[in-house]
């Protein structure tokens, strides 16, 4: 094993074993007083979201237990969710179990989407990618401009604190992964993948330790 896939193997049995020895985890966060930072009318991802998202096929990478797509499950014709925590899969699995229209899938390895070519019209992801290693992220982002189809969408939430970049996720703050300046921009033009967007803002008045990137997959030609 290589020492990038140890610490993206470390990250995922964080959450993992938060989920495993305790499912209170996930409900501490469905508190309507944290759920509203994300889904507020007033909220910079609520705005954005409702901005530049069609919710005809939407996928939910590192969905957790579901808070999230638990805001949108009326709207979307379909709704995926993805993550690597079995127990978060089979939470999500129960919540959703009378919505013909979701699927819940289990991660094969924390970095990549098991999805058709040019399928869905809307990915994002939030609150989790904030603490992933940069490489998860650019595979992440590289598998974003597969499985979109030509001029869909993501939104992704990820760390924008560029200090301590021999260290580890939970030495930062909020446990914010360390990402260099510039690294996201370079990997989605790269992939192939527009950048309509982004923010850089505070977290618990940390500065600017997170970052908002909606991204638009290239339109081919022809």
């Amino acid at each position: 094993m290589t020492e990038a896939d140890a610490e993206l193997k470390a990250i995922a049995d964080t959450w993992r074993n938060l989920g495993a020895s305790d499912y209170e985890y996930f409900e501490r966060y469905e508190k309507p007083e944290l759920l509203a930072w994300f889904w507020a009318p007033d909220s910079r991802f609520r705005k954005v979201f409702e901005q530049y998202l069609d919710l005809d096929d939407v996928l939910d990478v590192a969905s957790g237990a579901g808070r999230h797509s638990a805001q949108i499950v009326g709207r979307c014709r379909r709704l995926t969710l993805i993550d690597t925590s079995v127990d978060a899969t089979e939470l999500a699995r129960k919540r959703f179990s009378s919505a013909s229209h979701v699927t819940v899938i289990l991660s094969p390895d924390g970095k990549s989407l098991p999805f058709e070519k040019d399928r869905f019209s809307s990915v994002f992801s939030y609150d989790s990618m904030v603490h992933f290693e940069p490489l998860t992220v650019a595979s992440y982002i590289l598998e974003v401009a597969s499985v979109l189809k030509p001029g869909g969408r993501a939104i992704l939430h990820h760390s924008n604190y560029s200090e301590n970049p021999t260290g580890t996720f939970k030495e930062n703050p909020d446990w914010r992964n360390f990402m260099p300046r510039g690294f996201v921009e370079h990997v989605c033009a790269r992939a192939g993948l527009t950048i309509i967007e982004q923010q850089a803002f505070p977290w618990n008045g940390n500065s600017k330790t997170d970052a908002l990137t909606v991204m638009e997959k290239v339109k081919t030609r022809g």
